[in-house]
């Protein structure tokens, strides 16, 4: 009776907690755990993602959007610990993703939506071995990959979807060794990306799809040392992004995809420290961004293209001190983020590119220990995202962009403290948001937000994907050290520790798939854990005790 009644309440629609009228669904997949549904793609009609239920682990399951027709669509590696899907991308009709079925590793997997459909493509590395694909993304009507044979190292790969069409497209960097593309970005008809041919460190490619067409664009910061490039946004048909040239430090960077045009867009904190320009975003033909210089601080920035146009927006938090602006984020022609004023914490503000239209919308949580909002989305007419008014109570929020129209929303029954703790991504489907939360007893689940209203002319009904890499942190809250966990391969990762203020307290390579890390001299308080595997990312709060 009791779970009946559940039932029914988290299908009512919102109309006191919430500005839109909202109808939350509880998809409960795992009746005695955590389901931890993730890495949703929709093809040929349906909604793919990976779960747990009680007796399997890891598993693809596929959904129409009603409970019922919510199933385990294929056992791929049955038992523990599941095939440890992830990496889904939709081409055609068809969901691709990487799958270990525990005889030929991690490999290369697709589904139309049926159990019989659902299969191998190629075993790249032959055996039990992994191909350790990365950066999957689709380009001209195929994908576009980093993978590894088990002879070439990870090199760049190309598949059309077919066996026979899944092949090495460069090996940048002959021998067992790796140059382990990653970071694709879509330019034009090329895409950018990072990888290392052994001469040079990481350093800024480009390919048209033709082996011939794939090629070093600049040795950014010259030898073996990398430049590391990422955070790619197109603007005026140039890309911008962050790159060190090991005398600059972290700066803002530009490329119109040749060697001669790939320079230092402005070198906004001058010395070896550099701006580190971060949370790149486009409003009304200008580049905003989180930047550092000498005399400010971390505060928010603009850009024209420039030189002379990269200046700083605001001073928000004034003098030397930092506001720290994160999760920028467009809504309704204007940028929305978090930022900390000194006074108020971190909380939510607006920008429409003006100095004094840039402002705080609301102080959710009255003092200086400040909400923190993060993880925006839009969801038809509203904008959406997580926020702390309590510790460690992540909740979802709504607002319109002004003071009152900024609320909490939830599912009309008490929620468990945090329910978005354990991180999560929104997705799209069929005009419904689709999540991970923990808002009952029943742990970490699938469930969806419909805005029932029909508007005439919606903003936006593009799911916005969030967190993608599977990582587990643990102790949490932690003391002396925590230890990160994850089943997925990777070649590169590592794991910053930022304080509530924005300030990095610690960063540090990931080696292996169970790393501790230390937390000494690290001070009591909350954390944001921001880990990286390749190209997918993490976030997550970590308590220090």
């Amino acid at each position: 009776m009791k779970k009946l009644i559940l039932i029914i309440l988290c299908n009512l629609a919102i109309t006191v907690q919430a500005q839109p009228p909202l109808v939350f669904t509880d998809f409960n997949l795992n009746t005695t755990g955590n389901s931890n549904p993730q890495a949703f793609k929709a093809a040929n009609g349906k909604m793919f993602f990976s779960a747990d239920n009680s007796t399997l682990q890891s598993e693809l399951w596929v959904s129409d959007g009603t409970v019922t027709g919510t199933q385990l669509l294929k056992d791929i590696n049955p038992g523990v610990p599941g095939s440890g899907i992830y990496g889904m991308t939709t081409l055609g009709n068809k969901v691709y993703f990487n799958a270990n079925n525990n005889t030929n590793g991690y490999e290369l997997w697709e589904s139309d939506g049926t159990s019989a459909g659902t299969q191998m493509l190629k075993d790249i590395n032959p055996g039990a071995g992994n191909s350790s694909i990365t950066s999957i993304i689709v380009f001209n009507g195929k994908l576009l990959f980093g993978a590894s044979d088990g002879v070439n190292g990870t090199e760049l790969w190309v598949s059309d979807g077919t066996n026979a069409g899944t092949q090495m497209l460069k090996d940048i960097r002959p021998g067992a060794n790796s140059s382990s593309p990653s970071y694709f970005h879509i330019f034009g008809s090329k895409v950018l990306f990072y990888a290392t041919d052994g001469v040079a460190g990481s350093e800024l490619w480009i390919t048209d799809g033709t082996s011939a067409g794939t090629q070093l664009v600049k040795d950014i910061r010259a030898g073996l040392s990398s430049s590391g490039p990422y955070n790619y946004i197109e603007l005026g048909g140039k890309i911008y992004f962050d790159a060190n040239d090991g005398v600059n430090g972290n700066e803002l960077w530009v490329t119109d995809g040749t060697n001669a045009g790939t320079t230092l867009a402005k070198d906004i904190r001058p010395g070896v420290n550099g701006s580190d320009p971060q949370y790149f975003t486009i409003l009304n033909g200008k580049l905003y961004l989180r930047a550092t210089n000498s005399t400010e601080g971390t505060e928010l920035w603009e850009s024209d293209g420039t030189t002379a146009g990269t200046v700083m927006l605001k001073d928000i938090y004034t003098g030397v001190n930092s506001s720290n602006p994160t999760s920028l984020h467009v809504y309704n022609g204007k940028i929305y983020f978090t930022a900390n004023d000194g006074t108020n914490g971190g909380e939510l503000w607006v920008s429409d590119g003006t100095a004094a239209g840039t402002v705080m919308v609301k102080d959710m949580t009255a003092g200086a220990s400040g909400a923190y909002p993060y993880g925006f989305f839009v969801y038809k007419k509203f904008l959406y995202f997580l926020a702390e008014q309590i510790f460690n109570d992540a909740q979802l929020w709504v607002t319109d962009g002004t003071s009152a129209g900024t609320k909490l929303v939830a599912p009309p029954i008490a929620p468990n403290l945090g329910p978005f703790l354990n991180g999560t991504e929104f997705f799209m489907f069929d005009s419904t948001m689709y999540f991970k939360a923990n808002y009952t007893s029943t742990g970490y689940e699938l469930w969806s937000m419909e805005d029932t209203t029909t508007y005439p002319n919606p903003i936006n009904v593009k799911g916005i994907k969030g967190n993608d890499a599977n990582i587990t942190l643990y102790p949490n809250p932690a003391h002396n050290n925590f230890t990160i966990k994850t089943t997925e391969p990777f070649k590169q990762g590592n794991i910053t520790l930022t304080d509530i203020t924005g300030r990095v307290v610690k960063t540090e390579k990931l080696l292996s798939n169970t790393q501790t890390i230390s937390l000494n001299s690290i001070a009591p308080g909350i954390y944001i854990t921001d880990v990286w595997l390749d190209d997918r990312r993490s976030t997550q709060r970590l308590v220090v005790e």
